[in-house]
């Protein structure tokens, strides 16, 4: 039995390594013809809960008064029932690592993650497009019209409907002494923890908390597997221990 579990953990952690995915993206349109803007941007979501809007690295801009990258509803994050969203935690750096001077070059791959603490329900339908924003003088820069959703796990990632992985959000992580699991479905969930090697450290029984607290404080720094289970739905979430 251990044997069977070790490689089910291991399979898993394989599989989280590769970062199995499912996304949606475009190319970049100019919305002002002074500042040029183009490449390809989308949102990925990943099988081990990561979500991340992303540029390619054929992504090229020039420098503003503090851009920053929103999801948003409409083209416009300034336009009513655009609900944005702002991914970015701070300005826009160039490729010289400032963000100055004005007109200066912003080329490359640029990963933002998206806080699943703060917007929890953030799914791959949800929102059509990526909007780059001057706050400096309150005007869009560019934006992404993403097209439909594409990649070998979207199946999984449950597009169409909100799954459990849309439901549930593991924080803080890396995690030092505890952490805590979100539950925003209306359904109970159960709770395992395995360490690399198939032992079952911590275990709960099926609850329908919207938030449950765990303890680290008597487990050793390293990774470790979360497994949640709902209905007929599961979920594994890598967790670092601090």
């Amino acid at each position: 039995m251990k044997t069977k579990l070790l490689l089910f953990v291991c399979a898993t952690f394989g599989a989280l390594q590769i970062n199995a995915q499912c996304s949606r993206s475009g190319s970049f349109m100019q919305s002002d013809p002074a500042y040029s803007i183009s490449g390809t941007g989308g949102i990925t979501f990943e099988l081990n809960g990561d979500k991340n809007v992303v540029f390619d690295s054929n992504f090229m801009t020039v420098q503003g008064v503090d851009l920053r990258v929103y999801l948003s509803k409409t083209d416009d994050i300034l336009a009513v029932g655009s609900d944005a969203i702002e991914v970015t935690t701070s300005p826009l750096l160039g490729d010289n690592g400032m963000t100055s001077p004005v007109l200066s070059p912003i080329t490359g791959m640029k990963t933002f993650v998206i806080n699943q603490t703060l917007y929890p329900n953030v799914n791959l339908s949800t929102y059509d497009y990526v909007v780059i924003q001057c706050i400096g003088i309150n005007e869009r820069w560019g934006y992404v019209n993403m097209a439909a959703a594409n990649g070998p796990d979207c199946n999984l990632l449950s597009v169409a409907e909100k799954s459990l992985q849309e439901s549930i959000a593991v924080y803080p992580n890396p995690a030092n002494d505890y952490f805590e699991i979100t539950n925003n479905s209306p359904n109970p969930i159960s709770v395992n923890i395995y360490d690399i090697l198939g032992n079952r450290v911590i275990t709960s029984e099926t609850s329908r908390l919207k938030k449950q607290s765990f303890s680290l404080a008597n487990l050793n720094s390293g990774v470790y597997l979360v497994e949640l289970k709902s209905d007929n739905q599961k979920l594994v979430k890598k967790l670092i221990k601090r």
